[in-house]
C-alpha cells in the first residue's frame, strides 16, 4: 500500500507524518512476522502428526508380519507332526 503526501488541514508536519508511514510499516511487519511464526508453528504440529502416524503404521506392518510369519510356522509344525504320525503308522503296518 502506498501512502503519498499531501498538504495537511491539520498542521501535522512532513515528519510527523514520515513517522505514521514508519509506525505502519513496522505494526504490518510486526503482524506478519507473527503470522509467519504461527504457520511455523502448525506446520511442525503438522509434520509431528505425520511423522508419528507413519510411526504407528510401521510399527503395525510389522506386527502383521510377524503374525503372519508365526501363523505360516505353526501351519508348518502341524503338517510336520501329520507327516511324522503318517510315517509311524505306515511302519507298525509294515511290522517294523
Amino acid at each position: 500500500m502506498e501512502s503519498t503526501i499531501v498538504g495537511n488541514s491539520d498542521g501535522e508536519t512532513i515528519s510527523e507524518l514520515v513517522a505514521n508511514v514508519k509506525y505502519r510499516y513496522a505494526l504490518r511487519k510486526q503482524l506478519d512476522d507473527e503470522v509467519k511464526k504461527i504457520i511455523d508453528v502448525e506446520m511442525q504440529k503438522a509434520t509431528m502428526e505425520i511423522m508419528e502416524e507413519h510411526r504407528k503404521t510401521m510399527k503395525k506392518i510389522v506386527e502383521d508380519y510377524k503374525s503372519t510369519i508365526r501363523q505360516v510356522v505353526e501351519e508348518e509344525k502341524v503338517e510336520i507332526w501329520k507327516k511324522a504320525e503318517t510315517i509311524k503308522k505306515s511302519m507298525m503296518q509294515i511290522g517294523l
